[in-house]
């Protein structure tokens, strides 16, 4: 087996490479950012290296800084995780020149997988289902707009992770988002080729999970359901698929294994595919690495695939056949994202206050971080994956909302609610997903609200009762707002149940139990748990990961702005989280219009489109393209309303 291995990456991924590095006996080295010394892959690993401050290709797109460091540190083979270059073919390459083993695929499998337009070739020319699409450079493709049936699906190329894509339902979005995405592509991946592919409205994606080795040897692991998406990514992902005829998932099966044969394939391996209304499946794309969600495929086979692609790029012969590998139970992975659901998904980096694990064994919990730490706004916003499994997809879901329900994150906007809301919904629950499906429930999916009754007795159960032995007289009475509504609470009884009126309504608890950060109580003959977090006055509880913020009125009064500040927010635009410029479309006298496009962020892989709030004139403009900006930093002054 080999010695060490250098691991060009960083976060959840790092991690489980390098346990499972450990577990074979092998050394690790991992690279890391200054900001990232106290991070788990820090922790864990045997030695790390220290980039300096700057762009990413100076570090985790640089090929020849990477293999400095493997040969720096003695290592006899690397291992990418997925993101970043694990795709790069230029980079297996420069691994073989310099006798390093890349854990992965060959560097022939990548170039011909990681062209999406080959890709697609290689497909057809094995007899693989595809969907109609069109090749070539932007002019070539906008030429053919009148021959297409829409809505199409435009991509980049070289694109991947959701990257580099957008619907187009008629010939004008088409001239409007081919030439973005073809700037994106070569930002992103190097080239600006396009292609455009017949979207299929309401189809489900579903990817097949494959292992080959050296002599011969090539297997499938099942499917994963990975429909729930959201901007083309993933955020909850199940394996197996439900409600997938045994003929199709055979088909889609079939499939996967000649396009592997077609190559010559090596290594661990996705085929992904969508399925239509009717079960008809369609080739759409392989990805040539370890996934990200490879854990829910690991629950239901217990076969470790990172080890596997360690074994396997040893020499080592795939020794489970076919027959020997089994599905058991299902297992639902969910990934937790530091981003604003009601703001289009917007990253949001920043500190994490407070982080609070679930504690339940049932739980495997993938994550780059153990205590609150910020989250970077030059990486992918995730801050770690869930994973359950149970023995049927009705009681995988029920542990995953419980499991979801106990991550705690403070100080960032986070989706555990929104992952709650998708796994409660009933067409989930149905299994009637589809890859549109959070864009067409977004209103329901967004609309849900804590029960401010309950979260009243809540808090008032958590102030009396640390009072309840000896002070409870001396405090009968609390006022408190929730959310900017006032409350009264009275104390009436310490009994169990306790009895304690709020706004004139008798609420009552039973078996109330409190411990640092969480209060447990029965009401209305239900079993209630809440999170809170206090400073002074001030209480933020959490339930079901529903928030409401309390002030206690008769601690301190609430902060009121001034009428300055208040007219200092109406015309002023401030930068929403750490980014970079990548567009300044505004200058200093021009008028603009609500929904002008002012100017555009790029944090964490993802665009952010700013647009003008309100009629007016742009006052001044206090940055320029290029420029990394912090958050809150001013970007555009306003002058009066035009009149």
């Amino acid at each position: 087996m080999f010695r060490k291995v250098l691991i060009p990456n960083r976060g959840e991924i790092a991690v489980r490479i390098i346990r499972a590095a450990h577990e074979l006996g092998i050394k690790t080295v991992v690279t890391l950012q200054e900001a990232e010394k106290e991070s788990l892959p820090a922790k864990l690993s045997d030695e790390v290296y220290y980039f300096e401050e700057g762009p990413l290709s100076d570090n985790y797109l640089n090929i020849e800084r990477i293999i400095q460091v493997a040969k720096l540190y003695n290592a006899d083979c690397l291992h990418p995780g997925y993101g970043f270059l694990s795709e790069n073919y230029e980079l297996v390459n420069a691994c073989t020149r310099n006798g390093i083993i890349f854990i992965g695929p060959s560097a022939e499998n990548l170039r011909l997988m990681g062209d999406k337009q080959m890709a697609r070739s290689i497909a057809r020319d094995a007899n693989v289902s595809l969907t109609q699409s069109i090749n070539g450079n932007v002019e070539d493709i906008l030429a053919a707009s009148d021959s297409l049936s829409y809505p199409v699906l435009a991509k980049a190329a070289m694109g991947g992770g959701g990257k580099g894509m957008a619907i187009c339902n008629n010939k004008d979005e088409l001239y409007e988002q081919l030439p973005i995405i073809a700037n994106q592509s070569q930002r992103y991946f190097g080239d600006d080729r396009v292609y455009v592919e017949q979207f299929i409205t309401h189809a489900r994606h579903i990817e097949v999970q494959v292992l080959a080795d050296h002599h011969g040897n090539l297997i499938h692991l099942y499917d994963r359901e990975c429909s729930v998406q959201r901007r083309f990514q993933k955020i909850i992902e199940e394996a197996p698929a439900c409600n997938l005829p045994e003929h199709v998932k055979e088909r889609i099966y079939e499939d996967a294994l000649s396009l592997c044969k077609k190559i010559g394939y090596t290594n661990a391996g996705t085929v992904e595919f969508i399925v239509d209304e009717h079960g008809q499946h369609y080739f759409l794309e392989m990805n040539t690495r370890i996934q990200v969600e490879h854990c829910v495929t690991e629950e239901i086979t217990g076969i470790d695939l990172v080890q596997w692609q360690f074994k396997i790029a040893n020499d080592q012969v795939l020794n489970i056949h076919q027959e020997e590998v089994k599905a058991n139970g299902h297992a639902i992975e969910m990934r937790i994202c530091a981003e604003d659901v009601n703001n289009n998904f917007r990253p949001s980096p920043g500190l994490i206050k407070q982080l609070i694990y679930p504690e339940s064994s049932d739980v495997r919990i993938e994550t780059g971080i153990e205590k609150p730490t910020t989250i970077l706004p030059q990486f992918d916003p995730m801050i770690a994956k869930l994973i359950v499994k149970a023995p049927d997809r009705d009681q995988a879901i029920k542990k995953a909302i419980e499991a979801n329900n106990q991550l705690i994150i403070t100080g960032i906007e986070s989706n555990n609610l929104f992952i709650n809301m998708v796994l409660q919904h009933k067409g989930f629950k149905n299994n009637k997903i589809h890859t549109r499906f959070c864009e067409e429930h977004i209103e329901e999916l967004t609309s849900n609200a804590i029960d401010h009754s309950l979260a009243s007795l809540a808090y008032s159960l958590l102030r009396f009762y640390r009072v309840k032995d000896r002070f409870w007289r001396q405090l009968p009475k609390l006022s408190f707002s929730m959310d900017g509504n006032k409350l009264q609470a009275e104390l009436i009884s310490t009994e169990n149940p306790y009895k304690i009126l709020i706004n004139n309504e008798l609420r009552q608890a039973s078996d109330v139990k409190i411990s640092s950060h969480s209060i447990s109580f029965i009401s209305d003959e239900e079993q209630r748990k809440f999170y809170f977090f206090e400073s002074y006055n001030t209480c933020e509880l959490i339930y079901n990961q529903q928030k409401c913020d309390v002030i206690a009125d008769d601690l301190l009064p609430p902060y009121k702005p001034s009428e300055r500040e208040q007219i200092n927010k109406d015309v002023q635009l401030k930068a929403p989280l750490p980014s970079q410029i990548m567009s300044v479309n505004v200058k200093t006298g021009q008028p603009v219009k609500k929904g002008d496009l002012l100017l555009v962020l790029e944090a964490m892989k993802t665009e952010n489109r700013l647009k003008a709030w309100k009629d007016g004139i742009i006052e001044n403009v206090h940055i320029q393209k290029g420029e990394q900006v912090k958050l809150n930093q001013l970007l555009i002054s306003y002058q009066d309303e035009v009149n």
